[in-house]
């Protein structure tokens, strides 16, 4: 299968490789809302294959992949899959990427905002996850918005506190309360005993790389897209 270089690899149990690419405004629109003759170019570009994605909801509902290309636009905020050659990605915009990593031989992907992390997105799942023997160990987060650029209301924000603590709260660069989303996602892993996290920590609102509904209202977006790559054969 041809793809370009992943952003960051592992090497699972199994001798196969778990494979995670961060997109960016140079890699063209990954938004499953346009023409899906378009959408399907621009992926296989990337990642040549049938890919599986979502018409994400900011919900919690998370989805296996057992074949290439499956469930494509339907509703749900995360894939999770233990198949070969069979590329998942979630589609974002300031909403936090996440991908996680079972070393036992599975892969998984969650969109996460605010929304859905406080309705469980990143517990359920783990839980799907373990489902299948392949309970994750390994996080990596990928650019999203950072507090700079978060600002953010009391009364939801005490809301989100009564789940996730006070450490979440932040200032803006102009003083302003915030939300700090990348600790959100990592109290939420930490919660689910994934302590390992890699970051390529990015603000999606700070940077021209990407696109930023928070700040620019931007309608566009960029992808994770993450594959796992078969153990190579030896014929000696």
């Amino acid at each position: 299968m041809r793809h370009e270089q992943p952003s960051w690899s592992y090497q699972l149990e199994d001798g196969r490789e778990a494979c995670f690419l961060f997109t960016t405004k140079q890699h063209g629109d990954l938004s499953s809302d346009q023409n899906l003759e378009l959408l399907n170019s621009r992926q296989r570009q990337i990642v040549d294959e049938k890919w599986s994605y979502l018409t994400q909801v900011h919900g919690s509902s998370a989805l296996q992949v057992l074949k290439t290309g499956q469930h494509q636009g339907a509703q749900g905020d995360a894939l999770y899959t233990d198949k070969s050659d069979a590329p998942i990605s979630i589609q974002v915009a300031d909403c936090a990427p996440i991908a996680l990593i079972s070393p036992a031989g599975g892969i998984g992907l969650i969109h996460a905002g605010w929304k859905g992390l406080i309705r469980g997105v990143v517990d359920i799942t783990v839980e799907a996850m373990a489902g299948i023997d392949t309970k994750p160990t390994i996080a990596v987060l990928g650019p999203c918005i950072h507090p700079d650029f978060y600002e953010f209301g009391e009364e939801q924000m005490k809301k989100i506190c009564e789940i996730f603590g006070e450490d979440i709260r932040a200032k803006t660069r102009e003083g302003s309360l915030a939300l700090n989303l990348p600790k959100m996602v990592e109290i939420a892993l930490i919660k689910n005993n994934i302590t390992e996290l890699v970051r390529f920590d990015k603000c999606t609102s700070n940077s021209e790389e990407f696109w930023s509904y928070r700040v620019r209202n931007d309608e566009k977006r960029q992808a994770v897209i993450g594959w796992i790559k078969p153990k190579e054969t030896s014929f000696d």
